[in-house]
């Protein structure tokens, strides 16, 4: 019998989740191949909580200003009311 119900609202939510990730590395891979991206500073948090800074940058001081700008940037979004 193939008529299988599976309600399992936090795979559900895992899953798109990993879809919206997805979706931002595929945009910013599209930005890199057509050359709008030179530069870039990511972060990522795994399960455990441990971050990780990715970072392909022309030189120092630049990867550092990207990073700053980025943290600033998190900040102020959840910071700011609409």
């Amino acid at each position: 019998m193939n008529n299988v119900f599976n309600f399992d609202p936090q795979a559900k939510e895992a899953e798109q989740r990993k879809k919206e990730l997805l979706e931002v590395v595929d945009e910013m891979r599209s930005q890199i191949e057509s050359g709008e991206i030179r530069e870039l500073v990511a972060c990522s948090m795994d399960r455990e909580g441990t971050a990780q800074i990715h970072a392909s940058c022309l030189d120092l001081p630049g990867g550092v200003g990207l990073f700053e700008i980025g943290k600033v940037m998190m900040i102020n979004s959840q910071t700011l009311e609409f």
